[in-house]
């Protein structure tokens, strides 16, 4: 797992979305403008992130999950190892 992510921020991707994901930190300090800000606070930020993709991703997958559900009527694909039991 730990070479894969590594992979990743080593490629000129994920070295540019790391260098956003930077910029976008430390533009939250700056606006915040809080002289007494902590670790602690970046780290409540952190938490907060987190958890908000935590939500998230869970409601996209209740609503992809329905929304496969309702679609699940007609069979994707024909297999042709069935076996037919009317035939005995």
């Amino acid at each position: 797992m730990f070479i894969l992510f590594e992979l990743i921020l080593a490629s000129p991707i994920g070295a540019f979305i790391f260098a956003r994901l930077q910029d976008v930190l430390y533009a939250v300090i700056v606006a915040s403008g809080c002289e007494d800000c902590g670790f602690d606070d970046l780290g409540k930020l952190l938490f907060g992130g987190v958890l908000a993709a935590i939500v998230v991703g869970a409601v996209i997958s209740v609503l992809l999950r329905r929304m496969k559900e309702k679609g699940a009527g007609s069979p994707e694909f024909v297999s042709i190892r069935s076996s037919d039991t009317s035939r005995k």
